[in-house]
């Protein structure tokens, strides 16, 4: 029996430190469409690719600021970071406190939006782990005091067919262990009692799978990414698209583009649901992408 949590992913990060132009092009010749860039309060740059109620997003520094995110310059690069969705980032910390878990007090940013020609003000809220509460990369959850602003289904259509974000792997020494407390952080402390035994937890369509370095390096092969010395780390990032074979001729055609230290392919099955997939290294970034055809969701 897979752990199902209460919480529900609200996106997933990749870390381009100070690489934002050239990350964003790398998404784009994958196929994703992505959001203008944004510039947020707090003195870092983003893109978002967006899906129904979630997205990914693309971080970084801009070069010569003289006011830098510290928290993303420590990090690591690559996927570095995963966020859950909360309506209260107040009662989010309260929760989190509550069960022992650290977490500073919520912090609110803003960044400029451009909506069909007039500039409106993303306003968001969140509540982030202390550092060193979980090893693999930055977790929080965000709450969106504007969601208006953030979640446009114009922005939802992908030239490559991505229809959303199904899956975080998560590279761990102590797999069992991790995924309790990661359980225990999404909302469940029931479900991470009493399924302390598995290593797979469900945020709604959105899984957060925990599995040894040996695993990874059997699944990924010579695709894996550069744990840059941490004893967890985020491994891979699954996403759906509706026809795995148009995705899989894009990307053969990117791949004829560029040198493998730069973009490598490997087709593959996905091993949850036997659906055929293609993960991708982006080298330069330090990211494994696995795109999979759309399989049915069911949790059991």
């Amino acid at each position: 029996m897979m752990r199902t949590a209460t919480s529900t992913l609200d996106h997933v990060v990749v870390n381009a430190m100070f690489e934002t132009d050239a990350a964003g092009s790398c998404f784009e010749a994958l196929g994703f469409a992505l959001t203008p860039r944004g510039y947020h309060s707090l003195g870092s740059v983003n893109h978002l690719m967006m899906f129904d109620g979630h997205y990914l997003e693309l971080v970084g520094l801009p070069p010569g600021a003289t006011t830098l995110r510290r928290e993303i310059l420590e990090s690591r690069l690559g996927i570095d970071g995963l966020v859950f969705r909360t309506d209260d980032a107040q009662a989010a910390h309260a929760r989190l406190t509550g069960v022992g878990v650290r977490a500073g007090d919520p912090q609110t940013f803003t960044r400029p939006v451009d909506i069909d020609g007039t500039e409106q003000i993303a306003r968001f809220r969140t509540t982030r782990l202390e550092p060193g509460e979980l090893s693999a990369g930055r977790v929080y959850f965000c709450e969106h005091v504007t969601p208006e602003w953030v979640f446009r289904p114009e922005w939802t259509k992908h030239p490559n067919g991505a229809i959303g974000l199904k899956e975080l792997v998560v590279v761990s020494g102590h797999p069992r262990q991790d995924a309790q407390r990661y359980a225990l952080i999404a909302g469940n402390s029931d479900a991470a009692a009493s399924a302390k035994y598995e290593t797979r937890i469900a945020l709604g369509d959105f899984e957060l799978v925990f599995i040894e370095s040996a695993e990874y390096e059997a699944r990924y092969r010579s695709l894996v990414s550069n744990p840059a010395g941490r004893e967890s780390y985020f491994g891979a990032l699954v996403v759906e698209v509706d026809d795995i074979a148009f995705t899989r001729a894009r990307l053969d055609v990117l791949a004829e583009r560029f040198d493998e230290s730069v973009v490598r392919l490997m087709p593959s099955t996905h091993p949850g649901s036997n659906a055929p997939s293609v993960a991708v290294l982006l080298g330069e970034l330090n990211a494994v992408i696995e795109f999979i055809g759309a399989v049915e969701h069911a949790h059991a």
